[in-house]
C-alpha cells in the first residue's frame, strides 16, 4: 500500500515562510477557501458572526451549513480556531499552537494544505477523555 504525499505541503516547507496575517475587520476573507468553488456568502456570514460574537470553533461546526465538503469544513475550523486563539487569547496562542503542531506531527502552519487541515481538524474535534 502506498503513502499519499500531499505536494503543496512539502513544498511549502522549502520556501521562504510566509507570515500568517489576521485581518480582524475582514475576518470573513479566512472564510474564503478554493475548493469550495467561490466565496459562500452565507458561510462568510456564519463565519463572521461567530467571530464578532467570540464563539468557540464548536459552535461554528455547528452552523456550518451541511452542504460543504469535507475539506472546506476543514479548513474553515482550522482557520478559525488559529485566528480565534490568536486574537481573543493572544497570550495563550503559542502554547496552544504548539501543543496542536506536536499533537500533529506539524512543524509549520500550512493552512494552504488539506493534509494539514485535516489533521488539524481531528486534533481539535477528538473526543475528550473522561
Amino acid at each position: 500500500m502506498s503513502k499519499v504525499h500531499y505536494l503543496n505541503s512539502h513544498l511549502q516547507k522549502f520556501r521562504e515562510e510566509k507570515r500568517i496575517t489576521i485581518d480582524v475587520e475582514n475576518i470573513g476573507n479566512l472564510a474564503q477557501y478554493g475548493n469550495m468553488g467561490g466565496e459562500d456568502k452565507k458561510t462568510t456570514q456564519i463565519f463572521t458572526e461567530c467571530f464578532n460574537n467570540k464563539e468557540t470553533y464548536k459552535e461554528l461546526l455547528k452552523k456550518l451549513p451541511k452542504n460543504i465538503e469535507c475539506l472546506g469544513i476543514y479548513y474553515l475550523i482550522t482557520a478559525y480556531w488559529i485566528a480565534y486563539t490568536c486574537h481573543y487569547h493572544n497570550d495563550k496562542f503559542d502554547e496552544a499552537m504548539g501543543k496542536c503542531l506536536e499533537s500533529t506531527d506539524q512543524n509549520v502552519i500550512l493552512l494552504d494544505s488539506p493534509h494539514f487541515c485535516k489533521k488539524v481538524y481531528h486534533y481539535l474535534v477528538k473526543p475528550e477523555l473522561v
